[in-house]
């Protein structure tokens, strides 16, 4: 018997039908986000610890466009097309099987979380910009180049690369589920490529739109309805990582502030092709 891989498995299914059918290629997307807890601050040395937990578990493309999930902190958020393109948790868009033929993960966005209610960036200035305060709460993405809020660790400007998302690689473990039970266990995070989501100074590995964990075998995620139908990809923490982090003073101020959580929002993405009946419309 010669090898067949599952793309052209399905293909050959789909000619043996003898109707005409679509390939998309297409990727799905989907976000989830990893809390760093911050503790043991010391605000007159202006140092603390930012401590990922253990056993912090999240199940990608288990929800869809317009479903409620919690995202970094904000239990309610609803989500949008930019946290993921699917129409429903779980399963495909329409009445279509996706070949899982490669892996790629990125960091959206870093967020970092002050208390609202004490003193220093969660209250400054007195009447804040409402798109200001979500991002010092940390539910909205926060580009701080300079390190002038958020702690220089978070987004590094000083090495160009997002410090805490890549010292959670090599701890988060990926396995591949499928209908709750089937599980394909596939390693550490570490193994894939941010692709073309990145320049090369901050891209893991070249910055491709190529540049994926391939599966050459590849997996069959299937159309409501059939086996295999139910897909969702668990990246779980297996170890705790703690990174010390330096305290900025706000302008306000004249003693460090300590944020309380700093978020890292994680994008997964899953190439292949998509196979599909024709629409009638």
């Amino acid at each position: 018997m010669p090898f067949l891989t599952q793309r052209e498995r399905l293909l050959a299914a789909y000619a043996d039908q003898g109707d005409a059918y679509v390939l998309s290629t297409q990727p799905y997307h989907s976000t989830k986000s990893f809390a760093w807890q911050v503790v043991n601050a010391d605000l007159v040395n202006g140092v603390a610890f930012a401590v990922l937990r253990e056993n912090q578990v999240n199940d990608f493309f288990d929800y869809g466009v317009g479903n409620r999930i919690n995202l970094s902190g904000n239990a309610n958020h609803q989500a949008s097309e930019a946290e993921t393109n699917l129409g429903r948790g779980k399963s495909t868009n329409g009445a279509s099987d996706f070949v899982i033929e490669g892996i790629g993960m990125t960091c959206r966005a870093a967020k970092v979380a002050y208390a609202g209610g004490s003193d220093g960036f969660g209250e400054y200035p007195a009447v804040p910009d409402p798109d200001v305060q979500l991002a010092l709460l940390g539910q909205a993405a926060l580009c701080d180049p300079a390190a002038i809020v958020a702690p220089p660790q978070v987004l590094s400007p000083y090495n160009l690369e997002n410090a805490l998302m890549q010292a959670m690689l090599p701890f988060l473990s990926l396995v591949l589920k499928f209908d709750r039970n089937t599980i394909k266990p596939l390693g550490l995070c570490s193994l894939l490529p941010e692709g073309g989501a990145n320049s090369y100074l901050r891209t893991n590995g070249q910055p491709t739109s190529e540049n994926v964990f391939a599966i050459d075998e590849g997996y069959i995620w299937r159309r409501d309805g059939q086996g295999d139908s139910e897909f969702v990809a668990r990246v779980r923490s297996e170890a705790p990582i703690v990174c010390p982090i330096t305290l900025l003073t706000p302008p306000a101020s004249e003693t460090p502030v300590a944020p309380t959580h700093i978020y890292t929002e994680v994008q997964m993405r899953v190439y292949g092709i998509e196979v599909e009946a024709p629409s009638q419309n």
